[in-house]
């Protein structure tokens, strides 16, 4: 009788370089572990997809734990489990964030009436337009607007 087990099982104390967990490209989670190849001399990555989250849904980007090849897988899942478990509190809230964009605009507004008072009133020399031979230009019927014409 033949049993067909999978040839490398979840080893608790492998030696893990990093751990992800956050917003995978495709719109969900993505938890991936970044660890050494069982057989070859190599990096090896593993990812597991969770669930599809809604646009705007959470306030955390990611959690990435970086053992460095120190720590052991269950110390790392013990980490991304706490990580997991402490709720995301946002630093500030959207009225502070709206007062911070109104004052941004008053000193932006603040610095272009500044910069209409300082500025000269006229051009000191008028700029000349060299046409092409048999070019002249044309008033047009918006003031201040003239076009280059033939002849």
């Amino acid at each position: 009788m033949e049993t067909y087990t999978p040839k490398y099982k979840r080893d608790g104390n492998a030696k893990v370089h990093s751990l992800y967990f956050g917003v995978s490209p495709l719109g969900g989670t993505v938890t991936t572990l970044v660890k050494k190849h069982p057989t070859e001399d190599r990096l090896e990555k593993t990812r597991i997809f969770g669930a599809t989250m809604e646009r705007g849904a959470g306030g955390r980007a990611a959690v990435l734990v970086i053992g460095g090849m120190e720590t052991t897988l269950d110390e790392m899942e013990d980490i991304l489990a706490a990580a997991k478990a402490k709720k995301f509190k946002p630093k500030r809230t959207n009225g502070e964030i709206a007062a911070m964009c109104e004052e941004l605009r008053q000193r932006r507004n603040e610095a272009i009436l500044q910069a209409r008072k300082t500025a000269p009133a006229k051009p000191k020399r008028k700029i000349r337009l060299y046409l092409p031979v048999g070019y002249r230009m044309a008033e047009t019927g918006v003031q201040g607007l003239r076009m280059r014409v033939k002849g």
